[in-house]
């Protein structure tokens, strides 16, 4: 059986979107977002903590803009992000920049914007040091614990290029003294898409122990990776044992360390809008071949990657016919790979050339990972409100494509 269109997606709104906007088009929902967020605040309570929006998850500055109306500080991991985030009005002081391979620009970008530094490399740590001797500092520990729905999103552990490792917190001090450099917080994240508290709760136990000899620390970061469930068999993360799991070693440990000023940051992306968002598509093909029926849309790889990249699963429902048998399909991307599919003999309600496919659980890792391959335009962008849909970004035309790439060639 397909998964139900998820509330509060109502079939009616999401025809009338493709009507008036066209598809491949990424549809939002503003009060999901909110509600995400309150969900998450009132089960992490009994110790300060402070949110982060994971601005990777999905960066679009409408989805940015909600999370400053609701108080969110930021995760940046690019140039692009922290510039993004600086220009909507953020805080340099709400904004942490954690970029990976982090360049000498970079470094001295964010320093000179005001922006707290998340360094996972000794080398940098030394370059930062002697750049800025004296400042403020974080530190992203790799706890050698890590967990994620794909081992590609497996961010800690042995295998994991992220973080500094923490049999090596020695040395880190070594480095801190050497060039008075005053380390404020102490990170990790060990994956994306988790669903199983016992993954945070042993990540958090190592952390919590490396950051006992540092002293002044203003925040322990615990990073992101709360899961969603994406196939029909998945349970969503229970929030209330989280919060039991973990938030009384949060209490015992802030009680201990002795400094009451101290918070405890996390960093959701995918918690907060991957079910508030879906991904349309019009299914313009259907062929038969070797016992298999393909339903070919006008959307792709290019749009939404995850399951070619991960296998991932994303449920599906037919917006045109939602009382039709279900039937078998392979439902195929319009890009020239063999890999471009988003689903392999799924169960959908009756497919017909025209029909509107919703695609859901999109909000998160969507267009944010979308390419232009193939010279594909990217996909529109709606925001529902509860003023209604609206536009937030127009799909380009295949002439306005060309016209762009056609600027780069010098002028004769």
């Amino acid at each position: 059986m397909p998964s139900p269109l998820k509330a509060p997606f109502a079939p009616d709104v999401l025809r009338a979107v493709a009507d008036t906007f066209g598809t491949p088009t990424y549809v939002y929902h503003a009060p999901t977002i909110r509600d995400r967020i309150g969900r998450l605040r009132r089960h992490l309570t009994g110790v300060p903590v402070r949110l982060l929006y994971a601005m990777k998850a999905n960066s679009h500055p409408a989805i940015l803009q909600i999370m400053r109306e609701e108080g969110l500080g930021f995760d940046a991991v690019s140039p692009g992000e922290l510039l993004l985030a600086l220009r909507l009005g953020v805080e340099p002081d709400r904004i942490l920049f954690s970029a990976n391979n982090m360049t000498d620009e970079e470094m001295h970008l964010a320093h000179e914007h005001g922006v707290l530094l998340n360094i996972g490399e000794l080398s940098r740590l030394e370059k930062f040091g002697r750049a800025y001797p004296g400042s403020a500092v974080c530190v992203r520990l790799n706890p050698q614990v890590g967990a994620g729905h794909h081992e590609h999103v497996v961010t800690a552990g042995a295998r994991s290029k992220f973080g500094i490792p923490v049999e090596q917190t020695d040395r880190i001090r070594a480095l801190a003294d050497a060039h008075g450099l005053r380390i404020v917080g102490l990170h990790h994240h060990i994956g994306s898409g988790i669903l199983h508290t016992a993954h945070f709760w042993e990540a958090a136990r190592v952390l919590l122990e490396a950051a006992r000899p540092f002293e002044g620390l203003r925040f322990i970061n615990l990073g992101g990776g709360l899961g969603i469930p994406y196939r029909p068999d998945e349970a969503p993360l229970d929030l209330d044992n989280f919060r039991d799991a973990l938030m009384a070693p949060l209490r015992s440990f802030h009680a201990e360390y002795g400094a009451p000023a101290l918070t405890f940051w996390f960093e959701p992306g995918r918690y907060l809008v991957g079910e508030a968002g879906v991904l349309l598509v019009r299914v313009n093909t259907l062929k038969s071949a070797n016992g298999r029926t393909f339903a070919g849309t006008d959307s792709g790889m290019g749009h939404l990657v995850r399951p070619a990249m991960y296998g991932a699963y994303h449920a599906l429902y037919n917006l045109s016919n939602p009382d039709g048998a279900l039937q078998p399909y392979d439902v195929t991307g319009n890009i020239c790979e063999s890999g471009d599919l988003f689903a392999r003999d799924r169960p959908v309600q009756t497919i017909r050339e025209g029909d509107i496919l919703a695609i859901l659980d999109a909000g998160a890792y969507g267009m944010s990972m979308a390419s232009e391959y193939n010279l594909r335009p990217l996909p529109a962008e709606v925001l529902v409100t509860e003023d209604g849909p609206r536009l937030i970004r127009a799909r380009r035309t295949p002439e306005e494509l060309a016209d762009a790439l056609l600027t780069t060639l010098p002028r004769t």
